[in-house]
């Protein structure tokens, strides 16, 4: 059945396809902004097709175009495909490598061509070539991701894995007596590569488009639950994922504590230092406190000055030496700002499930009061959360008298 297709047929319709797949990519391309890879991309399926439609017109071209400048083009086109996988994955750009592959191929194909008249050196050595461009790629994306872009990694690794054996067992058979005697002789073997070529540059642009779509949806949820200035979980999804930590802690009943910070006197560095001092101050606040966090640990921006960080597994003890750490770091590295240093401390509040349970609004408040304990007490401390059963008039009492306490400062 293969070897009753028309070849030039064939090979039209592979031109006519990877050219599809060019303009798509291109607009994609176009209005992907920074969005590193496509570009790549749409230039490697650009040289690919020009290369394509060289090699299918052999009987009417000059060799020299044909056969050597066309597989040249198509290792090329190849290789700065994987650059641009390389790109989209911020990796380095060894631009060299596709070069010298595209070269070798050249010189190889010219040697067996004009020096040493070899169909079936130059078929096994374009197959070759070919075939670990294609494997390059492969490798670069059958890796660990995190999903959904796994999903699209793997999609389209495939498809360059099946495209580097499938120019491997090309190679091979290019050796035996099913091998073509010409390049544009009606044969099983071309006939199946022209359509295996044609369906792989379909899933293979699709999977670099579904590979942009992922990535850029990731972005977007990113944005949507992240603080824009500290790269914290903003308060709402602070809450949900809380909520989630503590409903499983709950099941396997183990503790969870939430500890309230507050920097101190924030609005003195605000109106001493203008409110760029101010950000960057809470930045470098975010990056100390990172310092002593673990992988599981969630830290968000409640509001303004005050963060929230979540602690699965430790109990109050544990949860306060790591607030007096916090507190202990924030103080002593200020933040320099022109040789200024811009002095900070902070005030925690810590709660735990042991006592307040294991409801996220329980835990915040308590630690909120806690909080308001240490302001009214003169700030820079760790205070602990009262028990559940202590007069909620007390508790209004601190709160009265912390904001007394700032109003006299202020």
């Amino acid at each position: 059945m293969l070897g009753q297709l028309d070849l030039s047929s064939l090979g039209v319709a592979l031109s006519l396809v990877t050219l599809s797949m060019t303009l798509l990519l291109s607009v994609a391309a176009w209005h992907s902004g920074s969005d590193k890879g496509l570009r790549h991309w749409a230039v490697g399926n650009f040289a690919l097709m020009l290369g394509l439609l060289l090699n299918v017109n052999q009987d009417h071209i000059h060799h020299s175009l044909s056969i050597v400048l066309a597989n040249g083009m198509m290792t090329l086109g190849i290789g700065v495909t994987w650059l641009g996988i390389r790109a989209f994955k911020g990796k380095s750009q060894p631009q060299l490598w596709p070069i010298a592959a595209t070269l070798c191929m050249m010189a190889l194909l010219w040697l067996f061509r004009f020096q040493i008249d070899s169909f079936t050196a130059r078929l096994a050595i374009a197959s070759v070539v070919l075939a670990g461009m294609s494997l390059l790629c492969a490798y670069e994306l059958l890796g660990p991701a995190e999903q959904p872009l796994r999903t699209a990694y793997w999609l389209t690794g495939s498809i360059a894995l099946l495209c580097g054996v499938g120019l491997i067992l090309r190679a091979v058979v290019s050796m035996t007596e099913y091998a073509p005697v010409a390049a544009v002789a009606d044969n099983p073997l071309q006939s199946a590569t022209l359509l295996g070529a044609m369906v792989a540059q379909i899933w293979l642009a699709s999977g670099f488009i579904l590979m942009t779509h992922y990535r850029t949806t990731m972005a977007l949820h990113r944005l949507s639950e992240r603080d824009s200035l500290t790269d914290t979980l903003n308060r709402r999804s602070l809450h949900a994922r809380a909520s989630a930590v503590l409903e499983k802690a709950q099941e396997l009943k183990v503790p969870v504590t939430l500890i309230m910070m507050d920097a101190d006197h924030f609005k003195r560095i605000n109106d001493e230092f203008g409110h760029q001092t101010g950000d960057a101050v809470l930045c470098h606040m975010v990056s100390r406190i990172r310092q002593h966090l673990r992988t599981d640990d969630l830290l968000g921006r409640f509001g303004g000055e005050e963060f929230v960080l979540i602690l699965p597994g430790l109990d109050t003890d544990s949860a306060s030496q790591v607030a007096e750490r916090i507190r202990l770091g924030l103080c002593s590295q200020p933040w320099q700002s022109d040789d200024t240093p811009v002095n900070l401390s902070i005030s925690l509040g810590v709660a735990c499930s042991d006592q307040q349970g294991y409801h996220f609004e329980a835990l915040l408040g308590a630690a909120d009061g806690a909080l308001y304990q240490a302001k009214a007490l003169g700030r820079n401390r760790v205070e602990l959360a009262c028990d559940p059963g202590i007069d909620p008039g007390d508790q209004m009492a601190l709160r009265l008298l912390s904001q007394f306490r700032h109003n006299l400062e202020v």
